[in-house]
């Protein structure tokens, strides 16, 4: 924890209403189980991309901006060695504190942005054609191991792996049996592919920082519409040679990077021309933002607690069958209310802390 004073050099609005937007829709989308909130566009689906698909994409590209501002900053003052271990450090926290509240099912945001993190630690420094050219690498790495070894069937959850059809390769990666264990948000390979959406998200700040406004709005929609087309074009059939590729963060294929990259830029512009050119922010994004790593895993923990369940089954004791179990006992306007009441509670939480200068750093 660090008290200090707020930063007197201006920031970029856009950043930090995109980051806590982020929060927000995490909190949306992990909350409705436990209100019993049953939206088609709230849900993860292995065959097609909803709203709920947006947002972890979202946090990934914001946390590859910040990294990059946190970069040029830090290695000034303190040098480039320095300044990457204390990247490390950080990165390396996230997954340690991903193995703790992730239990049973590890590859979730903390888990992807840490490992995800530490991969783009490496190239943080180059220039933005060296990023994208090592975004594309690892994508296409991820989508060769999908493609080409057991390890896809089993991401699609076609096969379970066994010690019979595991690779040999495999069986050399400590804890197998637990790392394999659940195939979710492309298992432990998945940073690959999620780090494309990172490294992409400081070329996005790189843009950004410059402030010239037709550079920012021209990049943003060339980049945007040109990953969509591209995560498009690559999720269709393509006669012999390949069948569909779902838009699935559950497989974190090809597609999904390229399509879901291409939806950030987008949202990154719509809140650059609201906040930094309109001067509009919405309330409580700004302060949700600066603590936005310890809101999100305080939400987890609650949200995975029995102790959350039982008040929740208290506070609506008419209510017969737990809500943590997703079951729809309430009305979605309900739902929806007490998801809102959820975010509410956690927001008055980050304005406090932001009003006194409290800043958590994970």
């Amino acid at each position: 924890m660090s008290h200090s004073a707020i930063e007197q050099t201006p920031r970029l609005l856009a950043i930090d209403q995109l980051r806590g937007y982020a929060i927000f829709g995490m909190i949306l989308v992990n909350a409705k189980g436990m209100f019993g909130v049953e939206v088609h566009q709230l849900s993860h689906f292995q065959d097609h991309f909803t709203y709920a698909d947006t947002i972890a994409p979202i946090f990934m590209f914001v946390v590859g901006m910040s990294m990059r501002l946190s970069w040029l900053r830090r290695s000034e003052l303190s040098g480039a060695a320095a300044t990457r271990w204390a990247m490390v450090k950080r990165f390396t926290t996230l997954v340690l504190i991903a193995f703790t509240i992730y239990m049973g099912w590890l590859w979730d945001a903390l888990m992807d942005i840490g490992l995800a993190g530490l991969l783009a630690v490496v190239v943080i420094d180059q220039s933005p054609r060296v990023r994208v050219a090592a975004a594309c690498l690892m994508a296409l790495a991820y989508q060769a191991l999908v493609s080409f070894t057991i390890y896809g069937p089993w991401i699609m959850r076609q096969v379970q792996l066994t010690e019979a059809n595991t690779p040999y390769l495999f069986t050399w990666i400590p804890y197998q049996p637990t790392l394999f264990s659940v195939a979710l948000n492309g298992g432990p390979f998945g940073p690959l592919s999620w780090c494309f959406i990172l490294l992409l998200g400081t070329v996005a700040y790189d843009i950004l920082k410059t402030h010239d406004r037709r550079k920012i709005i021209v990049s943003y929609l060339l980049l945007g519409a040109g990953l969509c087309a591209a995560g498009w074009v690559v999720s269709m059939p393509w006669g012999e040679l390949k069948p569909l590729w779902p838009i699935s963060a559950y497989h974190m294929t090809l597609p999904f990077p390229l399509w879901s990259t291409g939806i950030c830029f987008f949202t990154l512009l719509a809140f650059y021309l609201l906040c930094d050119l309109g001067g509009l922010s919405i309330p409580t994004f700004n302060s949700v933002s600066m603590n936005a790593l310890f809101i999100y895993i305080l939400q987890c923990v609650i949200s995975e607690t029995e102790a959350a369940k039982n008040a929740i089954t208290t506070a609506y004791g008419w209510i017969e069958k737990p809500l943590i179990a997703a079951y729809p006992s309430l009305t979605v306007p309900a739902g929806i209310g007490g998801i809102l009441l959820f975010y509410g509670m956690l927001a008055l939480l980050a304005y406090v802390l932001h009003r006194k200068q409290i800043y958590i750093r994970v």
